[in-house]
């Protein structure tokens, strides 16, 4: 049985997609079901194809090669990530996690492998959020409403347009709910430091964190910034300012590793000589459990408050729909680590603090994830980059995570 991926064949593939999409300065923009995509998925296809292994395709566009059991099992151990890009981003993100599977297929085929579950490696449309987050996982998983398509990022039109170029429509999305999964496991590049500063080789994800937004208004008092007293003023920018710092502190003293941030800033009436009547500002902070989020919120909203009355301000708070944590399972944790030590890699539990489709993938199947290193953090970027001993690494990995979940998962 395989127990080692064809190395040059996994990096020649890897390389060859970072070419559909490629930017001037190294990078990919593949944002999903824009010509590139389909240019990237066509790819794929060919290649699933050319391997011998089942192409599919379903209402959601989500593809999938399948190495399939004798006779073919009603259910089905899945793994894969994405292919989409965000605009001008990196070519590991997503990517990676894709061909992995494809080539631990490749291998287990090659070797006269007829695995007791089917096994199917699996491309999500758009984990990255060019119509909507994690649309794919998010259909296949029952959670994709016609609302949700309603409010897409994009027009209805062009919403239409792009579904219609990958062969799917609205009615089919809302109808690719699956039950037939046994188990899931995605690989994905870590887009942090923490296993790169540790010297550790795989990530084992125990958690996807949790994310709140908040659209956060603070009401003051429009004065002549040239005439007011300072100590006379009600200053919005003033207390938005403060709490953005003492949030900071807040965090990383209280709920480390938890993390927050103000992304979007902006002040009324907006001019050099007047003193700012209103901020408003976009608040978002994340963390590994619920319980962490609710103290996270409360102790905020609470210095939220003070900082409003220290400059006599009025506070308005909006939440729009939150990301709730997604806990990864045990079992499927313990063939991810159980693999890593037959390859003699270092490992160590973390949080994932990115969103991922195995968040949604967690709500119908035992579900987990795990990270290679990314050079100095950069994802999303095109300087993105994760070596390619740690890319081979990660091949390996997952080829001996399928074997080790055929053990647990057999008919």
């Amino acid at each position: 049985m395989a127990s080692t991926i064809n190395v040059e064949r996994f990096l020649a593939d890897l390389r060859e997609l970072a070419q559909i999409g490629a930017t001037a300065d190294g990078g990919v923009s593949r944002p999903a079901l824009t010509p590139v995509d389909i240019e990237a998925r066509e790819w794929f296809r060919q290649k699933i194809i050319a391997a011998g292994l089942e192409y599919v395709i379903d209402g959601a566009g989500n593809q999938s090669a399948i190495l399939p059991s004798d006779p073919p099992s009603p259910k089905r151990i899945l793994a894969g990530s994405h292919l989409d890009s965000v605009p001008n981003g990196g070519r590991y993100d997503g990517a990676l996690g894709v061909l992995v599977v494809l080539e631990a297929l490749r291998a287990l085929k090659e070797n006269g492998l007829v695995p007791p579950v089917s096994l199917e490696a699996i491309n999500f449309t758009d984990e990255e959020s060019a119509i909507m987050g994690l649309m794919g996982s998010r259909a296949m998983s029952g959670q994709l409403s016609a609302e949700d398509l309603a409010s897409a990022r994009l027009s209805q039109f062009e919403l239409d347009s792009r579904l219609a170029a990958a062969g799917i429509s609205r009615e089919s999305m809302l109808s690719a709910r699956r039950d037939d999964v046994l188990a899931f496991v995605e690989l994905h590049i870590e887009q942090g430091t923490r296993l790169e500063s540790a010297g550790i080789n795989i990530g084992v994800v125990d958690a996807i964190v949790g994310i709140r937004a908040l659209q956060v208004r603070l009401f003051g008092e429009a004065a002549h910034a040239g005439t007011m007293p300072m100590r006379l003023r009600r200053d919005a920018m003033w207390g938005a300012a403060q709490f953005v710092l003492r949030a900071r502190e807040l965090v990383m003293r209280d709920f480390t590793p938890g993390v927050c941030n103000v992304g979007i800033i902006h002040a009324e009436p907006g001019a050099y000589n007047i003193v700012p009547a209103q901020v408003t500002f976009a608040l978002e902070f994340r963390h590994g459990s619920e319980a962490e989020m609710d103290a996270m919120q409360s102790e905020l909203m609470r210095l939220l408050d003070d900082c409003a009355s220290e400059f006599d301000l009025r506070v308005e708070v909006e939440a729009t729909p939150p990301v709730v944590p997604a806990q990864m399972d045990e079992s499927v944790m313990r063939a991810i680590e159980r693999a890593a030590d037959k390859l003699g890699l270092s490992r160590q539990r973390l949080l994932s603090f990115a969103g991922h489709d195995t968040q949604n993938m967690a709500r119908i199947a035992p579900s987990a994830m795990f990270f290679v290193p990314s050079v100095a953090g950069i994802s999303h970027n095109p300087n993105e980059l994760t070596s390619d001993a740690d890319c081979v690494n990660g091949a390996n990995m997952m080829l001996g995570t399928l074997l080790e979940l055929l053990k647990d998962y057999q008919q």
